[in-house]
């Protein structure tokens, strides 16, 4: 019994890999580089900040050197004990304001002062009480004057082109929320102008790197296409304004990023006003972020996404189906949940079961060997199809890429099993636990432009 159970989810866990795998890499052309139109929509770009006094000029940096006009910035500083306040303070002079008024629509804490920038018009500053990430969201949505809004983690740096990205994308009226393309900071060398992707770095990175890229340019490419997608990443993300007011803004939990992805198909599915609706993703719209570079943060880090997946499970249990549309309920359920969580348990158990059942054993390395060559096989394609939007390693750092390709596969995808089991005891152990990776700062950031902070940049 327990082998035909075992045999029919591996059935399951082929079909969705060979999806990720076939539909990205006959789906992608090499045209795939966008459009720029000439008419530009409002873009209020929300950035919570707590603490980052190490790298809130980077995020700065890359906002400086926008090719956009249309938009606003929005710095919410939750609270922060460092100097993240004074180091905005000293590069914008910041002067208190009473033109930004709010939209008085969802909750968050108090207001302490509200700062727009003498230096750059198009920035302001709100200084709040401390309420966590999701409350900083939902404070910088209430002064949002603009028709979209992109929030970004304030370890991130936009590309130049990313917010011509979203402009595009949002001239479709059906589009109400879209996710970009999240690159791994410390992979890139040169400015922000013209970033070059490299593989010459050591630990945990490389790892993360293969991660993201597997994870953006196959999985949120393919689940974009089906309407499915579950996650748009915190780190950057767009939203139409009126349906986060419409969704009560973001909920209060550790993982305030799925949560309004998932209020938002639900919003699809009860609210006549977007039942055309959809959720999409944009590749060519980039954003560059650190990743944690030691154990422990990496660790801290996705255990508090796995309470964040099962929160969400959880909280939106009983709309799944019903509420959430068939796409996203069956990707969350089968792919992310049954796989994804579920399996990771018995899968953990392996070595253990083969002891008792010593027949066991070439069933085993069977499923261990398939499991082996899809993940490879997805890591070539995402080489590949990588390519095709613009991701172009040198020869010699293509080699080191696909050489690190098999050793991840056998190492790092099965870390993740301990990630995805801890996780989940740890969330009803504690679930309300945060830990912040921490922010490091490089002598010599790797996506940062040289040019400096002056007022002709903006």
């Amino acid at each position: 019994m327990l082998l035909k159970i075992t045999l029919v989810l591996f059935i399951f866990f082929i079909c969705f890999q060979l999806l990720y795998i076939l539909y990205p890499l006959y789906a992608v052309n090499k045209t795939n580089k966008g459009t720029r139109l000439k008419r530009e929509k409002g873009i209020s770009v929300v950035i919570p900040a707590y603490n980052e006094e190490a790298i809130i000029l980077n995020c700065l940096q890359g906002i400086i050197n926008l090719n956009y006009n249309n938009y606003e910035i929005i710095f919410v500083n939750d609270g922060s004990q460092d100097k993240t306040l004074q180091i905005l303070n000293d590069q914008l002079d910041l002067r208190p304001t009473f033109k930004k008024l709010p939209a008085v629509k969802i909750p968050h804490q108090e207001i302490k002062d509200i700062y727009h920038s003498e230096l750059f018009p198009k920035i302001y500053l709100i200084d709040k009480v401390n309420g966590g990430k999701a409350d900083a969201l939902n404070a910088g949505i209430e002064y949002a004057a603009k028709e979209i809004v992109v929030t970004l983690d304030a370890d991130s740096i936009l590309d130049p082109d990313s917010l011509s990205a979203i402009n595009s994308s949002f001239e479709d009226k059906n589009i109400i929320a879209a996710g970009g393309l999240v690159q791994i900071q410390q992979g890139f060398r040169g400015s922000i102008l013209k970033p070059r992707p490299t593989f010459k770095l050591r630990g945990l990175v490389r790892y993360q790197i293969i991660q993201y890229l597997t994870s953006f340019y196959l999985h949120k490419f393919t689940q974009a296409k089906l309407n499915s997608i579950t996650v748009i990443a915190g780190a950057f993300g767009a939203f139409r304004k009126q349906a986060l007011f419409d969704a009560n803004g973001y909920r209060k939990t550790v993982g305030e990023d799925m949560d309004i992805t998932l209020k938002i198909h639900k919003l699809m599915k009860t609210n006549n006003r977007y039942k055309k609706g959809k959720l999409t993703f944009i590749p060519q719209a980039i954003c560059y972020t650190q990743c944690p570079e030691t154990f422990k943060d990496l660790y801290n880090q996705r255990i508090r996404w796995q309470k964040a997946f099962i929160d969400c499970i959880l909280h939106f249990k009983k709309s799944l189906f019903r509420h959430l549309g068939f796409s996203a309920s069956f990707f969350l359920i089968f792919d992310s949940f049954l796989l994804g969580t579920l399996s990771a348990f018995p899968t953990i158990l392996i070595p253990i079961t083969l002891l008792i059942y010593i027949n066991g054993y070439m069933v085993a390395a069977a499923l261990f060997t398939v499991a082996i060559f899809l993940a490879i096989y997805q890591g070539i394609v995402m080489v590949i199809v990588g390519a095709r939007f613009g991701m172009n390693y040198s020869g010699r750092q293509l080699l080191k890429v696909l050489l690190f390709i098999p050793f991840e596969a056998i190492t790092y995808r099965l870390l993740g099993l301990l990630f995805v089991t801890t996780g989940t005891i740890l969330y009803f152990k504690n679930k309300n636990s945060w830990y912040v990776s921490k922010r490091i700062k490089h002598s010599q950031q790797p996506t940062v432009s040289k040019i400096s902070l002056n007022k002709n940049t903006i």
